[in-house]
Protein backbone atom coordinates (compact mmCIF):
# COMPACT_ATOMS: atom_id res chain seq x y z
CA UNK A 1 0.00 0.00 0.00
CA UNK A 2 3.10 2.52 0.69
CA UNK A 3 4.44 1.65 -2.99
CA UNK A 4 0.91 3.16 -3.93
CA UNK A 5 1.01 5.95 -1.37
CA UNK A 6 4.59 7.11 -3.00
CA UNK A 7 3.28 7.00 -6.62
CA UNK A 8 -0.08 8.13 -6.68
CA UNK A 9 -0.53 10.04 -3.44
CA UNK A 10 -2.16 9.60 -0.30
CA UNK A 11 -6.19 8.96 -1.35
CA UNK A 12 -8.10 11.85 -0.24
CA UNK A 13 -11.23 10.47 1.83
CA UNK A 14 -14.53 10.28 -0.15
CA UNK A 15 -17.73 10.70 1.73
CA UNK A 16 -20.20 7.82 2.00
CA UNK A 17 -23.52 9.60 1.36
CA UNK A 18 -26.83 8.33 0.67
CA UNK A 19 -28.34 9.06 -2.55
CA UNK A 20 -30.82 11.35 -2.07
CA UNK A 21 -28.94 13.23 0.80
CA UNK A 22 -27.86 16.66 -0.11
CA UNK A 23 -24.33 16.81 -2.09
CA UNK A 24 -21.26 17.54 0.34
CA UNK A 25 -19.56 20.33 -2.24
CA UNK A 26 -22.45 22.52 -0.89
CA UNK A 27 -24.26 23.27 -4.03
CA UNK A 28 -27.61 22.22 -2.84
CA UNK A 29 -28.37 19.66 -4.91
CA UNK A 30 -28.79 15.90 -4.40
CA UNK A 31 -25.94 13.68 -4.38
CA UNK A 32 -27.04 11.24 -6.70
CA UNK A 33 -27.32 14.58 -9.35
CA UNK A 34 -24.22 16.33 -8.44
CA UNK A 35 -21.43 13.97 -7.42
CA UNK A 36 -22.13 10.73 -7.12
CA UNK A 37 -21.03 9.50 -10.11
CA UNK A 38 -17.39 10.96 -10.36
CA UNK A 39 -17.01 9.55 -6.50
CA UNK A 40 -18.07 5.81 -7.57
CA UNK A 41 -15.52 6.50 -10.51
CA UNK A 42 -13.00 7.73 -8.01
CA UNK A 43 -13.39 4.76 -5.72
CA UNK A 44 -13.20 1.76 -8.22
CA UNK A 45 -9.96 3.36 -9.67
CA UNK A 46 -8.57 3.40 -6.27
CA UNK A 47 -10.24 -0.57 -5.71
CA UNK A 48 -8.04 -1.48 -8.98
CA UNK A 49 -4.86 -0.20 -8.16
CA UNK A 50 -4.77 -1.22 -4.60
CA UNK A 51 -6.37 -5.01 -5.15
CA UNK A 52 -4.34 -7.62 -3.73
CA UNK A 53 -6.12 -10.52 -5.28
CA UNK A 54 -5.12 -11.94 -8.67
CA UNK A 55 -7.43 -11.82 -11.03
Amino acid sequence: MKFFEKIFGKPEPIPKLGRNEICWCGSGKKYKHCHLESDEKRRSKFRAVTCTTAA
